[in-house]
């Protein structure tokens, strides 16, 4: 591995087991037995350090987490499936979320990117909503369907945060994200026509099993 791919890996785990905001670039250089100047040769300052962790998460977010939509796959599979991929994701990168709104006023670039890439999604989502629509699954007006997805968006992007503050143990695991998929099958629950109960029930027993197992662990 390259020492600027070194850096960034390095710095992802600091921010996240000690928070972004109590781990200087000294910090991160002796965690890697490097001297300052050599991180300093691929990084002008924090904030750099920070931005490129961000454009490896947004390729994450866009890429790794392409929902797919298909005959073969069902439109709920596909939200359920993508909804958990992103939460997966965003636990690599949780420090993010811990900080977000200075992180996003110190840096304008950050914020261009972040913006950019939550509208990206935003547009994924409501596709796939869409897709649930049109398969006779869910039902609702247009002019919900913004709001619809905004609810989604809220959970997915800021579960595992608003999960940190309300235990007294900071730990993430695969039973947290488990218990967002499952709110936002709650969310849908009002949504969802009649004769899809039962498919939207066996979605929520799945992830409540699977909750319970991660739990038990």
């Amino acid at each position: 591995m390259k020492t600027r791919d070194k850096i960034i890996q390095a710095s992802i785990e600091l921010f996240n087991e000690q928070g972004e905001r109590n781990v200087t670039t000294n910090h991160i250089a002796a965690h890697l037995a490097i001297s300052p100047g050599n991180l300093y040769y691929h990084f002008r300052n924090k904030e750099d350090i920070i931005l490129s962790i961000y454009e490896e998460y947004a390729r994450s977010l866009l890429l790794d987490t392409l929902p797919t939509v298909s005959a073969e796959v069902k439109p709920l599979d596909s939200l359920v499936l993508y909804m958990d991929s992103v939460f997966q994701t965003t636990m690599k990168f949780r420090f993010f979320y811990s900080n977000l709104p200075v992180l996003l006023d110190k840096s304008p670039n950050l914020r261009e990117k972040y913006v950019e890439v939550q509208q990206s999604i935003s547009e994924r989502v409501s596709q796939l909503l869409i897709s649930l629509r049109a398969a006779d699954f869910i039902d609702f007006d247009d002019d919900e369907l913004p709001e619809i997805v905004s609810v989604l968006r809220l959970i997915n992007t800021f579960w595992v945060s608003f999960h940190q503050t309300q235990t007294t143990s900071n730990e993430v695991n695969d039973a947290v994200f488990y218990q967002g998929v499952l709110k936002i099958l709650v969310i849908l629950r009002p949504y969802t026509k009649g004769h899809a109960i039962n498919e939207l029930n066996h979605a929520r027993d799945v992830y409540k099993q699977r909750f319970q197992e991660e739990a038990i662990v």
